[in-house]
């Protein structure tokens, strides 16, 4: 798996004027977010109602009102990228993969055991 390259900015430069540019790139180092998942959950459904529905919303009068312009769609494909680095960042992804993995090991030992029993019988 890759590393976050701007986990390396900080502290590796002996001038302060670097120390203090490199400083401004906190809030792309691991753990300098917070996620904000209902929005990131809202963008993609704004996303999947934008390319679900039957028209591009530009025609007032063909349009539902929930219909989403089409013009909308850079904004929304951003605001997804957005949030997604912000969950990447905050840390909150890898908990979630390290939680799967404590399943799936206690899966695969559930299995064994099942496979164990199912032999002795």
């Amino acid at each position: 798996m890759k590393e976050n390259p701007a986990n390396l900015l900080i502290g590796t430069t002996e001038k302060l004027e670097d120390g203090i540019k490199s400083l401004m790139w906190g809030f792309l180092m691991d753990r300098g977010q917070e996620a904000n998942i209902p929005a990131l959950k809202e963008y993609v459904y704004d996303l999947i109602q934008a390319t679900t529905q039957k028209s591009a919303g530009q025609n007032k009068k063909l349009q539902a009102k929930e219909n989403i312009n089409w013009k909308k769609l850079d904004m929304i494909f951003m605001s997804i990228a957005i949030e997604a680095t912000a969950l990447v960042l905050s840390g909150k992804l890898d908990e979630l993969e390290e939680q799967e993995q404590i399943q799936k090991a206690a899966d695969g030992k559930l299995y064994a055991v099942r496979k164990d029993v199912e032999n002795d019988g």
